[in-house]
């Protein structure tokens, strides 16, 4: 996979947002322990975060909430407002604006296909300097954090992208089940929501840093 990945060359890329272009994860660990704390409960580690973690959301939720006692309604608004709270002033993930760039500089067209929501994506990317990299930003219309697969194909479609030349770039397994069901390359960063292992599963080049994508693509 790595060899076949590394003789193509890409007409479209699709990006995945958190914890893939933006340093998130902590964030994210925070704002779930400040629920907890806030209901006397056992906070978690990454490592319990990453065992736990699963699209939709919800089921990430279902290790930690009785969700008859806290609505995911509650669960996500609360979450929201963590998120707010913990995101440091410049979150984009290292060497993410180089590879942009360098991708922008081939006119590879590149595309955001995101669980997060729509709104508060369009305006994170203004506000640290992406957005202008992007022919589609495509985020959810709610904070439910649902899978994303439903909207990717039609997406696709609209760019004339050949499928053998398109490249899913993303953090967790549900990116790389986004790459399966389009039928398209994938590479997983391992900086992100998901851990190494998990990733590695996949049979799909996992890299540590951005700037690997140099080498591969």
């Amino acid at each position: 996979m790595r060899g076949e990945i590394m003789s193509k060359r890409y007409d479209c890329i699709i990006w995945d947002w958190n914890g893939t272009l933006i340093d998130d994860v902590s964030v994210a660990l925070s704002s779930v322990n400040d629920m907890l704390i806030k209901r006397n409960m056992k906070t978690i580690d990454i490592q319990d975060y990453y065992n736990y973690i699963d699209t939709p959301i919800i089921r990430f939720y279902e290790h930690l909430f009785d969700l008859n006692i806290v609505t995911f309604d509650t669960i996500a608004k609360e979450f929201a407002i963590g998120y707010d709270k913990h995101i440091p002033e410049n979150p984009v993930m290292d060497n993410a604006r180089e590879m942009l760039g360098f991708f922008k500089e081939q006119s590879i067209s590149q595309l955001i296909i995101s669980a997060s929501n729509q709104e508060k994506i369009d305006a994170a990317a203004k506000a640290y300097g992406l957005y202008e990299y992007f022919a589609c930003v495509s985020g959810a219309d709610n904070i439910n954090a649902e899978s994303k697969i439903h909207r990717a194909k039609n997406i696709i479609k609209s760019f004339n992208s050949s499928w053998d030349k398109t490249l899913v770039i993303g953090d967790t397994l549900h990116d790389f089940q986004m790459a399966q069901h389009l039928g398209v390359d994938c590479v997983l960063l391992s900086r992100g929501h998901q851990g190494k292992a998990d990733l590695q599963t996949a049979n799909v080049p996992v890299i540590d840093n951005l700037i690997d994508l140099a080498e591969l693509v």
